[in-house]
């Protein structure tokens, strides 16, 4: 099992409580690139950490409009 990038917790989905394992090394190195969204297995939702409630979407983490993007 891997543990949450925010809080090193085990990573679960919120939404169906399946603990995420990466399926590949691709899928395990893409937990590391911030625009890569991740999907549970189990559901197919997006995965957010059980926990802190932390997406892997594939954003940067700052709210929409303060990226300094003007279109935003």
């Amino acid at each position: 099992m891997i543990d949450c990038a925010y809080c090193e917790r085990p990573l679960l989905c919120d939404g169906c409580g399946t603990p995420f394992v990466p399926s590949s090394p691709e899928e395990y190195q893409a937990l590391s690139w911030r625009d890569t969204p991740i999907r549970c297995p189990g559901c197919g939702m997006l995965l957010v950490c059980r926990w802190c409630k932390s997406p892997y979407d594939g954003r940067d983490g700052q709210p929409e409009g303060e990226d300094g993007d003007p279109t935003s």
